[in-house]
């Protein structure tokens, strides 16, 4: 008696213990911040991930491997790539809902006293003189393996698991339209830094001439040999051209920096463009009938086609909403064990039907139908509006393209025109018959020129690349000779051939590139691209 009359006491001490330890751990947390050596260290180690397991540059840099580099190894793009490896993921675990439920519960419960108990009369209400009786021991150990299986949830999963399905499908077209605004910005930027590349040097000896003839017209405005109006006046016009060639000067680095970060190189690693003769240069045409582009644009447009996917998705809404009317069904079988020694029988099976059926949602029916069909005429109204805007860019980027063209031309011919007349004003210096501030002028003029004609050259190419992602052209073929990154940008040379052909224009697009790793032998075999799994993903940590 003494020692169950203390059992209550001992319960309430050790209760209070738990509750004081749990209050000063909660009272001991506080915020831990990195030190400054975890922050380098990972700094350190995330910038050698960028750049690993990648070529480096060993040659000229063609427009072809530079569009296969963004397509490999470009952050942006393998970020999509991720997401459209975790919406597959999803996929794969949505199948898992439509399965029962298998559930293994196991308990154990221990009491000092037995659960005896007398009983009462029901009328009388006076006490029975039997001895108090159990029918259960002190200590029990339960177990059961059951399975369950809700029709109504069962439903209501497949459709789910439907939706993110066809999200999964939205990933792929989102990755896509990325894979096309890289593929313009890198024409952009490719065309600007081929500028960079042919001017730097000229623009870096004109400048050194120009310090040069300042330093003469300083001498000069010291020793009087001069007006000084004049002498001022001439410094002022080296000055306003030693000023716009640095300016041209800033721009070229910074597009040397963006096709860099594009194409995942470094910054500030030197590297060299093939940019072929730039006296030959011509802006790409399109031989296709704007009708035969407006078709694709409406089939094959990314931002199209994942509205379609999103109208399927809201279809799918309501035929879930009017599912949940239904009562639901719950099938369940299990299989008990009770160590319960005053049992008749330790194991039995044990199994169920049950309907339950919520009667307010008959209420809030017409209203939750209403609610998913105005979804999916919201879906239908943003279809039809996006594709008059695709049919809209179809007509105004092709409308750009020609414009730029045009401007190219003029770009050209005015650089021609500049660049002979720098020729004169040096062969009139050379006779010693010009002044050095007029060629250095006309010489910025002829660079002027010659920066322009590509930067209207470059914005002509990215009018062509808008074009592609509009119409819903991808860079990359359906098949892939290999997947080492040669193979990848011959694939992309032969492409833009053939696209500059007038073919392939109306090709279905690719939803997914190759997924098979590099090193899996297939370099000499045409393998076709296909749709990508979370296996390849895992498998290959740049996948096209």
């Amino acid at each position: 008696m003494i020692e169950t009359s203390r059992c209550p006491a001992l319960v309430a001490r050790v209760v209070v213990a738990f509750t004081v330890c749990g209050l000063a751990a909660a009272c001991s947390m506080t915020p831990t911040p990195f030190t400054q050596a975890e922050f380098e260290e990972q700094a350190a180690a995330e910038r050698a991930a960028i750049f690993a397991d990648q070529p480096p540059l060993d040659g000229p840099l063609t427009l072809s491997e530079a569009l296969a580099r963004v397509l490999r190894y470009n952050l942006d793009r393998r970020a999509r790539m991720m997401e459209e490896a975790l919406a597959l993921g999803q996929v794969r675990l949505d199948r898992y809902d439509l399965l029962p439920q298998l559930v293994a519960n196991a308990g154990y419960t221990g009491r000092d006293e037995y659960n005896a108990s007398t009983s009462k009369d029901l009328y009388t209400g006076a006490s029975t003189d039997a001895n108090p009786s159990y029918s259960s021991d002190k200590e029990v150990f339960t177990a059961d393996l059951g399975m369950t299986w809700n029709i109504l949830d069962f439903g209501a999963s497949w459709y789910t698991a439907h939706q993110n399905s066809d999200r999964a499908l939205i990933a792929s077209e989102r990755r896509r339209k990325a894979v096309a605004t890289l593929a313009q910005e890198v024409r952009h930027a490719f065309w600007r830094a081929a500028a960079a590349q042919v001017l730097d040097e000229r623009v870096a000896e004109t400048i050194a001439r120009g310090e040069a003839v300042l330093a003469d017209l300083e001498i000069v405005e010291r020793e009087r040999l001069r007006p000084p109006t004049e002498v001022l006046r001439r410094q002022k016009t080296l000055l306003e051209t030693m000023r716009q060639l640095e300016a041209i000067q800033q721009r070229m680095v910074s597009a040397r920096a963006e096709l860099a970060a594009l194409i995942n190189v470094p910054p500030g690693s030197p590297f060299t463009l093939d940019v072929g003769d730039p006296n030959a240069m011509m802006v790409p045409e399109v031989p296709v009938p704007i009708a035969d582009l407006e078709l694709a644009a409406l089939v094959n447009n990314p931002d199209l086609r994942e509205q379609v996917y999103l109208g399927r998705i809201a279809t799918d809404e309501t035929r879930k909403e009017i599912l949940k009317l239904l009562p639901g069904i719950t099938l369940d079988f299990s299989r008990q064990y009770d160590s319960n020694s005053l049992l008749a029988f330790n194991q039995w099976n044990h199994w169920g039907v049950q309907l339950t059926w919520n009667l307010l949602k008959l209420v809030s029916a017409p209203d939750r139908i209403a609610h998913a069909e105005t979804a999916e005429e919201v879906a239908e109204a943003r279809r039809l509006a996006l594709r008059m805007a695709v049919l809209a860019q179809v007509h105004v980027v092709s409308h750009q393209l020609a414009s730029t063209a045009r401007q190219f031309e003029r770009a050209d011919r005015l650089w021609r025109i500049e660049t002979r007349l720098a020729e004169a004003s040096v062969n009139r210096q050379a006779g010693g018959a010009a002044d050095p501030v007029e060629r250095i002028t006309q010489e910025t003029a002829a660079i002027g020129a010659e920066l322009r004609r590509f930067q209207t050259f470059a914005e002509a190419q990215m009018a062509y690349g808008r074009l592609m992602a509009t119409v819903g052209v991808d860079p990359l073929p359906d098949t892939v000779a290999g997947h080492a990154l040669p193979d990848l940008s011959q694939a992309i040379a032969a492409r833009l051939d053939a696209l500059a052909r007038g073919e392939s224009w109306s090709d279905p697009p690719v939803t997914a590139a190759a997924e098979t790793p590099p090193d899996a032998g297939l370099e000499d075999a045409a393998t076709p691209v296909s749709a990508p799994t979370d296996e390849a993903h895992r498998a290959d940590p740049h996948p096209l």
